[in-house]
């Protein structure tokens, strides 16, 4: 490059460099935009322009509501819980009642028959008679029994049964050749039901096959 090309670059870059220097005096610091001094939006010009559901007074608005109903339900609840308990309660109540009122109704009816046992032993103490006490006791079993069959309780049949674990409970074994094995031979104590359900099993002897 020419020395006079060279004093034309420089003459050329000074002139751009005063140019710049002017520019920027007559602007001043104030009139030059800066990202920091911008600073950040007004919150409360997001709920401004078209209302969209998701500015920061409908927001709160969402939220105000959504603790009330939540408060109504939470109360709902607890009024709904207090209730069940109550329910509870009284239904417990009830049926305790109804269980006193037929206990005092069967009891009712068994008093009768404690009254002819009374009557029965003192026949006995004062006559000494043997075929009376006899005749007495057998007179209130009798009567105890029509009870229980009044009451749908019916002994269970055992002597001569095949043996059935559900009916009968088995206490002794027996050989022999009267009865086919696993027959009750014997009934040791008698059993009861109401129906089909087992107030309490046969206590019996239960037939074994010979060697």
């Amino acid at each position: 490059m020419s020395q006079d090309q060279t004093t034309t670059t420089a003459d050329n870059t000074e002139a751009i460099a005063d140019i710049t220097d002017q520019t920027l005096a007559d602007d001043g610091p104030d009139d030059i935009p800066s990202v920091a001094s911008s600073g950040p939006a007004d919150p409360s010009a997001f709920g401004q322009g078209p209302t969209d559901g998701y500015g920061p007074a409908d927001l709160w608005t969402q939220l105000v509501e959504a603790n009330r109903r939540a408060e109504q339900e939470h109360e709902a609840y607890l009024r709904a819980l207090a209730d069940f308990a109550n329910y509870k309660r009284r239904a417990e109540q009830e049926r305790e009642g109804l269980r006193l009122a037929a206990n005092e109704s069967l009891l009712l009816r068994l008093l009768p028959i404690v009254d002819n046992f009374e009557r029965a032993l003192q026949s006995a103490q004062t006559t000494r008679e043997y075929d009376k006490l006899v005749g007495g006791v057998s007179a209130i079993l009798r009567q105890m029994q029509d009870f229980l069959q009044k009451e749908g309780v019916n002994p269970i049949e055992a002597v001569g049964q095949p043996f059935d674990p559900n009916y009968h409970n088995a206490v002794m074994r027996h050989e022999t050749t009267e009865y086919p094995e696993n027959t009750v031979v014997e009934e040791l104590q008698k059993g009861y039901a109401v129906g089909e359900r087992v107030l309490r099993p046969s206590m019996v002897k239960v037939a074994t096959g010979t060697e």
